[in-house]
């Protein structure tokens, strides 16, 4: 056995539509209806440029399968994940994206990596590294 990639993470939001609406309105991704959904429940997912679902957004109070044997208790922020890290391209672009909507946002540059990062935190608290590595700022 071997791991392959990061599958995806789940987010579980007290306002699942706000949530949905960051991805797609500061970070310009594509969000989607559940698999199987019309679309009218509150989540969604938020697929990268391949298409590819990389985050669950669900609702804080909907029950889950696996919660009966994983307590989960609803809170602000990101509890025991730090943050969640995401590659990017167009630095410039989603740095314009930032300010624009007047967000709070941090910048680092790592020469050494050849990587510059911008720091935002979603709605619900949730600290965002977004990554842009030689060739993608």
């Amino acid at each position: 056995m071997s791991v392959l990639a990061l599958d995806h993470v789940n987010l579980r939001s007290r306002d699942p539509k706000r949530t949905l609406d960051f991805f797609r309105d500061v970070l310009l991704m594509k969000v989607g209806a559940p698999p199987g959904s019309t679309g009218d429940g509150p989540g969604g997912w938020v697929y990268d440029d391949g298409d590819r679902p990389i985050l669950h957004v669900g609702s804080a109070d909907q029950r889950y399968p696996m919660d009966e044997i994983f307590h989960f208790e609803p809170a602000h922020g990101s509890g025991a994940v730090h943050h969640v890290a995401l590659a990017c391209s167009d630095f410039e672009g989603i740095r314009t994206q930032l300010q624009s909507l007047a967000l709070d946002f941090t910048e680092n540059d790592v020469q050494q990596m050849s990587l510059r990062q911008l720091f935002v935190t979603d709605p619900n608290g949730i600290l965002f590294e977004l990554n842009f590595r030689n060739g993608q700022a």
